[in-house]
């Protein structure tokens, strides 16, 4: 299967703590939101959170809900924090950035 990914040059830039949490915004999570949004549109089903609202530049709770559905269905921490290890198991899928 191909992975649509967000179009961009940018590569994922965390702030200093070394994790991204509500209330961050930025290109970085852009970039997380619509690749989920393209690659997992499932998910809109599975969380009951439409795609339209966790899509954005903005770390809300529907993106956290996201977030903690791939976490869980990944075996990753299921913090809803976005840290190192869950990007690299974006990129397993396809993310680049």
């Amino acid at each position: 299967m191909e992975y649509i990914v967000y179009p961009t040059n940018e590569k994922i830039k965390f702030p200093p703590r070394g994790y991204f949490i509500v209330g961050d915004k930025g290109t970085s999570i852009q970039i997380i939101s619509s690749f989920l949004a393209w690659n997992f549109m499932g998910y809109e089903t599975k969380t009951g959170v439409k795609i339209q609202d966790m899509l954005g530049d903005y770390f809300g709770n529907n993106l956290k809900t996201w977030i903690v559905f791939f976490q869980k269905s990944n075996g990753l921490l299921p913090d809803g924090n976005i840290g190192e290890p869950d990007i690299q198991k974006l990129r397993e899928y396809g993310l680049n950035a």
